[in-house]
């Protein structure tokens, strides 16, 4: 075994530093190394004399080990460890801010219509905070509304400066983190800015904005005839361009729910299939092959810079240029020789893109593909040959062609295979999904794909040379294409057992019941309560809200069905992502109180529309003092109970009827309030029901005060639990509600401040967790 390493490390050099060099930037990551700039440089400088004395080539991976260490070190002291991101943490509104600094555009307007760009600052002033910064930092900006970028240049830029909020709920995108290993320090939103100079890095933005405006010239040629088909035509544009915020959700799901996500927008892969279409379209003209790899080297570059530059194009673009720059100079080129020199290349510009997914799949899959094709494809090959007993001279056109088609077969099935084993662990990390289904369909997705962007390029040749019919002509081979890959999609995503999440540890979890409150922005709410296998929500938050935190927060807990959905009220932030949970969740039954819909509800409500369906989703009515089973199970048996509305509650406000129900877990009562106000507070206070409670849980009603002195006293709560908003005033925690609590010694816990809050319930026990600021609590039955 060691023996085979050793032969290995000798052929694959630059893969064995590659190596190196990813353990020590996780070292420095994980803290083991000494972020001392004197001790790298002596002890990097002790290995590499020894190299060069001893002749002891070993000694260049702990080498290369630290020389990425430090790197990482330095990074790290330009990001996370920058003296404004240390201020900013400190901080929980944003502040007033002056910076100078220059600016370069940023086409990423995914996010909202203000114009963005990223400033290189010079200096950063925050008087509020009495600091004065020096230190280079990136920022991302966003220009007044109506304002567009102005050029390059020096500026004084006035206005509020912050981080970006963390990751609030378990397995939602971190925006802190993300934008931190793209190296942006924080975000600033200008009020006003003034031209200091005309300098600054004009050349570099004269190239940023050519690149724009020739994406702009792609994307109305790929349009061209098409318009009345905008859905496919964003899905070419993805493929081409990686503008996938015009996709269609419905669509972008099913490449994700099969696995051929890579082929709906730009990747490492539509980088190498444009290299191979423009070698094959060079061979056919003549070209001589040194001048076709040049041409073949610079297409790939300047289809990463169009495409915006990402993460995945520029990796693939070093990948291909490394490769066949070995041809040029007359070396046989290595595939994870290759890969290793690219991941040196980028880790040494960037060594935060180990950490970004992107990354970790391009190079594991294609190192699992080379390693694992080749067996699987030397196991699969007796099945493609032609019989041993017939001489090939004697095999007819049609033996021939079966054979060249089950090699075919074979070799994409054990590519297929091995990229997705390759792939495995880290959609696993990442996403908790995993999708059997993709290997079958990456054998169909990438063919159709490979077609459709070779159609696309001679569509543009078409453009370029002012041959319209023509171009008219490919891109209508591209939108049938394209049809026929949205349509296979689709047919792999729906297949049984196609695509499940998984998650080990909440299998672990001893606790009997766990019950999930989720932070929500603008007053919306969701809450998710796992007895065993078996998963429950209270309310579902708002349609914008579902792709966002509420299935990726499910998905990361290994959720692929959903028993029972409670609906508090007819509010679109409440329950607006019913019909999203129906469809992605196994439709689950759904619950609500009596008095919805309201009588004065708008037909475009949410109830309304689920019960308006051609085929309405079975919708179970409660009425006060009807109990629903959630777990019958002896040892801790689990019900909910509806308190509020009654028959006689008929008002026009949604939050006034919101439904309340007491959930008994084991020895536990948690009352779930929802957006209940004064009118619900006195009803159940004039009532007789024992409303006392171990858990509270609200959200804030859009216009009353409520959980008054005379509700507390009632319930009695061990602690309260709140969704609110603090960027709102009808959504942010009254302060007399603050007030109130702090009198009666209730501990108060805010999703707005903690993020999302676990419960764990045991027999003996409550063990109360917050997501963000990891505050802990732990109660006994009373």
């Amino acid at each position: 075994m060691l023996e085979k390493l050793q032969l290995w490390t000798r052929a694959n050099p630059l893969m064995t530093l590659a190596l190196a060099a990813v353990s020590g930037i996780l070292a420095t990551e994980m803290g083991w190394l000494p972020a001392h700039a004197g001790w790298f440089l002596l002890a990097t400088t002790a290995l590499l004399s020894a190299a060069l004395i001893t002749g002891r080539a070993w000694l260049l991976i702990p080498a290369a080990a630290l020389v990425f260490a430090y790197v990482h070190s330095v990074r790290t002291d330009e990001t996370f460890r920058h003296p404004l991101r240390l201020a900013l943490q400190q901080q929980e509104k944003p502040l007033p801010a002056t910076i100078r600094g220059s600016l370069l555009p940023e086409f990423d307007n995914t996010a909202d219509e203000r114009t963005h760009a990223l400033c290189t600052t010079q200096q950063i002033d925050i008087p509020t905070a009495g600091l004065v910064i020096e230190q280079t930092a990136t920022l991302l900006v966003r220009l007044p509304k109506g304002v567009r970028f102005p050029g390059a240049g020096v500026f004084e830029l006035h206005g509020s400066i912050y981080l970006p909020r963390t990751a609030s709920n378990p397995g939602t995108f971190d925006a802190q983190e993300y934008s931190l290993r793209m190296g942006r320090v924080a975000r600033f939103d200008i009020d006003h800015m003034q031209r200091l100079s005309g300098s600054g890095e004009a050349w570099w933005c004269a190239f940023l904005e050519r690149a724009e405006l020739c994406r702009q010239w792609i994307s109305r040629q790929l349009n061209q005839d098409l318009e009345e088909d905008p859905q496919t035509v964003a899905v070419l544009r993805a493929m081409a361009l990686g503008v996938s915020a015009e996709a269609d959700d419905k669509i972008e799901d099913a490449f994700r729910n099969s696995g051929t996500l890579h082929v709906f927008a730009v990747s490492g892969l539509h980088v190498g299939l444009l290299g191979v279409i423009v070698l094959m379209m060079l061979r056919q003209t003549g070209t001589p092959r040194s001048l076709s790899l040049w041409i073949v080297i610079f297409i790939v570059f300047a289809y990463a810079f169009v495409t915006g530059w990402r993460p995945s194009a520029a990796r693939a673009a070093f990948m291909v240029a490394i490769y066949l720059s070995a041809t040029l100079i007359d070396r046989e080129s290595s595939l994870q020789n290759s890969l290793g020199a690219a991941a040196l290349l980028l880790l040494a510009t960037d060594s935060n893109q180990l950490f970004m997914p992107g990354f970790q799949l391009s190079f594991g899959v294609l190192w699992f593909s080379t390693l694992g094709s080749a067996p699987l494809l030397k196991k699969l090959l007796p099945f493609t040959r032609l019989d041993p007993f017939l001489p090939p001279q004697l095999a007819s056109w049609s033996q021939r062609a079966s054979s060249k088609c089950r090699l075919w077969l074979a070799t994409t099935l054990s590519v297929s295979f091995a990229a997705w084993i390759g792939s495995l662990p880290f959609i696993l990390g990442h996403f908790q999904s995993i999708t059997p289904v993709a290997v079958i369909a990456n054998c169909v997705l990438v063919p159709l794909s490979s077609l459709c962007l070779g159609t696309t390029c001679l569509s543009l040749c078409a453009s370029a040379l002012h041959l319209t019919g023509v171009q008219i002509i490919f891109n209508n081979v591209s939108w049938a294409l394209a049809k026929a890959m949205i349509a296979s999609a689709m047919w792999f995503a729906s297949l049984p057992g196609a695509n499940f999440h998984f998650q080990p540890r909440a299998s672990l979890t001893p606790a009997p019941a766990v019950w999930h409150v989720l932070e929500l922005p603008y007053g919306g709410a969701s809450n998710h309560l796992r007895i065993g296998k078996k998963h429950w929500l209270f309310d579902t938050g708002g349609e914008a809200d579902f792709r966002r935190v509420l299935r990726p927060y499910l998905h990361s807990n290994g959720v692929n069905s959903v028993t029972g959905v409670f609906l508090s009220h007819n509010d679109a932030d409440h329950i607006g992502a019913t019909a999203q949970v129906l469809t992605t969740f196994d439709t689950p039954l759904l619950f609500c109180s009596t008095q919805e819909p309201g009588l004065h509800d708008s037909s475009r409500s949410t109830v309304r529309l689920l019960l308006d369906q051609p085929h309405p989703p079975s919708l179970r009515k409660l009425h006060v003092d009807e109990r629903v089973t959630l777990s019958d199970a002896r040892e801790f048996k689990i019900e909910a109970r509806v308190l509020y509305p009654t028959q006689q509650m008929q008002n026009g406000r949604a939050d006034d009827r919101a439904m309340v129900l007491m959930v008994q877990l084991g020895p536990w009562r948690v009352l779930w309030l929802s957006d209940t106000g004064w009118h619900a507070e006195k009803a159940l206070c004039s009532s007789s029901e024992d409303l006392h409670c171990d858990v509270l849980i609200r959200s804030q009603h859009e216009v009353d005060l409520s959980t008054s002195a005379e509700f507390l006293l009632r319930t009695r709560p061990q602690i309260i639990l709140c969704g609110s908003d603090a960027r709102a005033v009808e959504t942010a925690l009254p302060i007399s509600f603050i007030q109130r609590a702090k009198e009666l010694h209730i501990p108060l816990v805010d999703t707005w401040s903690t993020g999302s809050i676990d419960l764990q319930f045991h027999h003996d026990e409550l063990r109360i967790v917050t997501n963000r600021s990891n505050q802990h609590w732990v109660l006994k039955p009373r």
